[in-house]
């Protein structure tokens, strides 16, 4: 079956790409599926109950997007606070007597994203019983952001489709763009997502194990419309 789940961006959104360095690191323009399945887990931990099977349920989600007619990226630069790096070979080097002490000052580039209106996503599942279905929704109402802390969302609706039949406007995995010779134009994103053989350990942060992820290309049907040093828009191909 088919989950829809409708959110309301409520401040600029922000998710570096994976192979971004910190210095400059863009965006993409949608959360990827890995940070909505850390969400929806950050959710059932504190708010409901936690186990292998809701795990095994949470990881096995297909996520699909549907965003606004318009995508404003806005490109900034920002202070970030690093660790100094201490560049001797001198034992018991106190901090305090270098300037700069334990941190300094660094520029960096960011994307911040702007959405006109409301975002969608699209959850396939194999999940049949409606008290998982229940469970599901109640985990995506209690999720209040979506990547960097701060890219705060609204929850405003769910809704099921029981027919597994795509709403139209959703983005594709780039698989299903070539096995089905797709004709538009369209941008593309690699995203993180989870690896079908990962175990909870490999997504929990202080676990030693390492974690688990997998790249998919996701298309989307976006097209540059406006572009300058401050910005980039993008609109939907309709």
């Amino acid at each position: 079956m088919l989950l829809e789940v409708v959110y309301k961006p409520t401040s600029l959104f922000s998710l570096r790409r994976s192979d971004a360095t910190n210095p400059a690191a863009k965006s993409l323009i949608a959360p990827s599926p890995y940070s909505i399945k850390m969400a929806l887990i950050n959710a059932a931990i504190t708010f409901k109950s936690f186990d292998d099977d809701i795990f095994e349920m949470i990881k096995n989600l297909e996520i699909h997007y549907n965003l606004p007619d318009f995508i404003c990226v806005n490109n900034c630069f920002v202070k970030n606070q690093s660790k100094y790096e201490v560049k001797t070979k001198k034992e018991n080097v106190n901090l305090e007597d270098i300037e700069g002490y334990a941190f300094k000052t660094t520029i960096g580039f960011r994307e911040y994203i702007y959405y006109n209106d409301l975002v969608k996503i699209l959850i396939k599942t194999e999940i049949k019983e409606k008290k998982d279905i229940d469970f599901l929704k109640s985990l995506f109402m209690r999720v209040n952001y979506f990547g960097k802390r701060g890219s705060f969302f609204q929850f405003i609706e769910a809704k099921e489709y029981n027919d597994n039949k795509r709403p139209p406007g959703y983005s594709y995995i780039f698989d299903e763009i070539v096995s089905n010779n797709y004709g538009k134009n369209m941008i593309i994103f690699k995203m993180d997502d989870v690896d079908k053989e990962a175990k909870f350990t490999n997504m929990n942060s202080y676990s030693g194990e390492k974690a688990k992820r997998v790249s998919k290309i996701y298309c989307f049907e976006y097209e540059q419309y406006r572009a300058n040093k401050n910005f980039t828009l993008l609109r939907k191909i309709k």
